[in-house]
C-alpha cells in the first residue's frame, strides 16, 4: 500500500512539472497629456492560475472575459503588487484579460487548452 501511495504522489509531482506557465502580452497604455506612465505589469497563466505583477502596489481592477461568449468569467479589485487568482474551472477557449490601474488600462489575451 505504501508503494502505491508513493507512486501516486510521484506521478502527481511529475505532472506538476509539465504545467505550462504562459506569459500574457499586455498592451501598453496610451500616454495622456500631463500624466506619467507607470511600468506595464506582467501577467501569466499557469493552468487555471492567473498571476499579475505590478512594479508597485496600487489599486487595480482585474476582469477576465470569454472571447467566445463575451461573458465576464472573473472580476475583482486588488491593492497588491502581486495578484494570484485561481480562476474557476474554465472551459478550453480564448480569454481577454483587462487590467485597470488608475488612469491606465491594459489588455491581453490568453488561451486555455487542456
Amino acid at each position: 500500500m505504501k508503494k502505491l501511495f508513493l507512486l501516486v504522489v510521484l506521478c502527481l509531482f511529475a505532472f506538476s512539472l509539465y504545467a505550462d506557465k504562459k506569459s500574457i502580452t499586455l498592451s501598453p497604455p496610451k500616454p495622456r497629456p500631463g500624466k506619467s506612465i507607470v511600468q506595464t505589469p506582467t501577467a501569466s497563466i499557469d493552468g487555471q492560475v492567473l498571476t499579475i505583477e505590478f512594479s508597485e502596489a496600487t489599486a487595480s481592477q482585474i476582469t477576465v472575459i470569454s472571447q467566445g461568449t463575451q461573458v465576464v468569467v472573473y472580476n475583482g479589485s486588488f491593492t497588491n503588487n502581486q495578484i494570484v487568482v485561481n480562476l474557476p474551472a474554465l472551459p478550453d477557449g480564448e480569454y481577454q484579460l483587462e487590467i485597470e490601474q488608475g488612469d491606465n488600462f491594459y489588455i491581453g489575451e490568453f488561451e486555455i487548452a487542456e
